[in-house]
């Protein structure tokens, strides 16, 4: 399958969908949802200089790593963790879950309902609630010490998802 890829027999899209299948992720589990990587990281430019680099995700690193203060404290943190302790982990959060994908998918049903469900019958606080790409992207990359949430394949081919057409009271 990666020779396909380098040779452009299929798009990066499906390469990234054939990884996700073969690590057992599928659209009918939200615990092992397909995952799809930030590759965007500049969010406050009106035009993208598709030539610099800055203007994309260090793929080389997990979200946990994008800036180098955010890498130092996930490593204090592991360090700071009595050794003895099973729980020792970098991120002790998970890139993936049901909860990131239905906040994502919320203004959509069936994602709304399953939303309200996870979160005890209604909406969460607005603020705590996906809202805007450009926060996300900072939250999930620089800002917040329990958020190395990746994306999930409909930013790539569902634009409908980012509106709420179905007019939930959101906050």
């Amino acid at each position: 399958c990666f020779l396909s890829l380098q040779k452009r027999e299929i798009s990066n899209f499906d390469y990234l969908m054939y990884l996700n299948t073969l690590a057992g992720r599928s659209y009918n589990d939200y615990m092992q949802y397909p995952v799809f990587p930030w590759v965007l990281a500049d969010y406050h430019s009106e035009t993208l200089n598709l030539t610099n680099p800055h203007t994309f995700r260090d793929l080389s690193k997990p979200m946990g790593a994008q800036t180098v203060e955010r890498k130092h404290k996930f490593i204090q943190r592991f360090n700071e963790v009595e050794k003895n302790l099973s729980a020792q982990c970098h991120y002790c959060t998970h890139y993936s879950s049901a909860i990131i994908v239905a906040s994502y998918l919320v203004r959509m049903e069936p994602f709304t309902q399953t939303f309200c469900s996870l979160q005890g019958g209604s909406f969460d606080v607005a603020d705590r609630m996906f809202h805007s790409v450009k926060s996300t992207w900072e939250s999930a990359s620089r800002d917040n010490m329990s958020d190395v949430r990746e994306l999930i394949p409909e930013f790539f081919y569902l634009p409908e998802f980012l509106t709420n057409a179905n007019h939930f009271e959101l906050g």
